[in-house]
């Protein structure tokens, strides 16, 4: 018999060496840490973030004193209940990382896991850490590409494949061997789940359950392998698996074997608030307008070609509110060509009520070229046309977005777009500045690092809020 699918990712996560030295994915340690970091803090300022912590508070019953951290509560937590919490908080704002080919949000199945184990287990190393993340990333981006176009069209693969980014990441910090590594990865098969019928239904303030159940199912499955419970190891292609059971014919080009350059060097970081499915089209749309210098009241029609996955998954028409707002193509074109605000520190849904805005979305027509769709999700193609009333016509088209690995984030602009997030929710710079430095030191592989990342969570104390 043929040894597992899932084998050989499973050995290369239970051998993973955590120690620094490969400059670049130093870096990306950094910036993953700091974009999660930005996200998990925003968070604590959003509406929703007392309602989620009155459901997994429910379910873990917290006590001051003890446990682990959950941003912007004050009470020690059970870890797995505390990582599903933090990753829940990490998504209000779509602010988290993206992944073109696995079509996820890696960031936040795999960091809630990493530092809620590390504050509830002594002996983990800063080495344990970082070996950790890089191996969720390895693990949840390998699957949520391997299960391809067909799965991410009806199941959200950030709930699918990222239970096996949560599994892979504890695995490793629990420093489990390969076969026990390949239990939890069983485990983690027979409970990935998550479906975009919320979409449908209008129920978008339910997205961020599908990053938390993905790590608390996640971890759990680690948590069952070190008890010694056998996983299916065959949990993805045998005759009862994942692919058998959703009938999916995987992507035959995304390897599930680690090759080449690790996964996390292929994330990206968002530049805009919004789903990552419209970013190209909204970079396209914004030099359009930069370079026209153009004015609304000039426009006469405007069309928008991208990939068929846009319309399924960013396809609503008339936005009520901000959540509905970051999955409408229409409205967030519309917004950019009048003039409005839809950065991370500017956008907050008060638009959906300006008729103008609204209206201008009514107009525009959106278009999934054959073309564009045969290129995704390796590229994210997206055109904007602009007809103007005395008959100009101006076009701006993108392949890839800003963030993408083709056109990374430096530094220091990322630290200006931390403190921006962040200080949604933390006003006091000197303590966004630490947060800053803890990323810092752990791209760098500090081994003196406080490893329960305290400048996250400020001691457990509740985060400021935003006046």
């Amino acid at each position: 018999m043929t040894e597992p699918a899932l084998h050989p990712l499973a050995g290369w996560v239970a051998a993973l060496d955590g120690a620094a030295g490969d400059a670049a994915v130093d870096s990306a340690l950094s910036s993953s840490a700091l974009d999660w970091a930005g996200a998990l803090i925003a968070g604590t300022a959003h509406d929703l973030h007392p309602r989620y912590i009155a459901a997994f508070a429910a379910l873990t019953m917290p006590h001051r004193g003890a446990g682990c951290a959950v941003a912007g509560d004050a009470r020690g937590w059970a870890p797995v209940e505390a990582a599903a919490a933090n990753a829940a908080i990490s998504h209000f704002w779509e602010f988290d990382d993206s992944h073109r080919a696995a079509m996820m949000h890696p960031g936040i199945t795999v960091w809630p896991a990493v530092l809620a184990l590390a504050q509830a287990r002594s002996g983990v190393t800063v080495a344990d850490m970082r070996a950790a993340v890089a191996a969720g990333y390895e693990a949840g981006l390998r699957l949520g590409a391997h299960l391809g176009k067909a799965h991410a069209a009806t199941n959200h693969v950030t709930a699918t494949a990222g239970t096996f980014g949560a599994a892979a990441a504890t695995a490793r910090l629990l420093r489990l061997d390969a076969a026990a590594t390949l239990s939890a990865l069983g485990h983690a098969g027979t409970q990935a789940a998550g479906l975009w019928q919320f979409l449908e239904d209008g129920a978008t303030e339910a997205k961020p359950v599908h990053p938390a159940i993905a790590v608390r199912n996640g971890v759990t499955a680690a948590l069952l392998a070190e008890a010694g419970i056998p996983g299916a190891p065959r949990v993805l292609e045998g005759g009862r698996g994942m692919l058998a059971a959703w009938k999916l014919i995987p992507e035959p080009s995304a390897s599930l074997v680690p090759e080449g350059a690790p996964m996390i060097l292929t994330a990206t970081i968002k530049g805009w608030p919004v789903c990552g499915q419209m970013h190209s089209l909204l970079d396209a749309a914004q030099d359009l307008m930069r370079k026209a210098t153009l004015r609304v009241e000039e426009i006469a029609a405007v069309t928008v070609e991208a990939p068929q996955a846009l319309l399924d998954v960013a396809g609503l028409r008339r936005p009520t509110n901000a959540g509905d707002a970051k999955f409408s193509t229409n409205f967030c074109v519309a917004l950019l060509l009048s003039g409005g605000d839809l950065s991370f520190t500017g956008f907050d849904g008060s638009a959906v009520r300006d008729e103008a805005v609204q209206a201008l979305g009514d107009r525009i027509e959106v278009l999934a070229p054959a073309e564009f769709s045969a290129r995704y999700p390796k590229e994210r193609p997206a055109r904007i046309t602009v007809t103007t009333l005395d008959g100009r016509v101006l076009s701006e088209e993108r392949s890839f977005r800003r963030g993408d690995p083709e056109a990374p984030w430096e530094w220091e602009p990322l630290v200006e777009r931390f403190h921006g997030i962040a200080g949604l929710a933390m006003r006091d710079a000197s303590a966004r500045q630490a947060v800053v430095d803890w990323c810092r030191a752990f791209g760098a592989g500090d081994p003196a690092l406080d490893r329960s990342a305290a400048p996250f969570f400020r001691g457990k104390a509740p985060l400021e809020r935003a006046a």
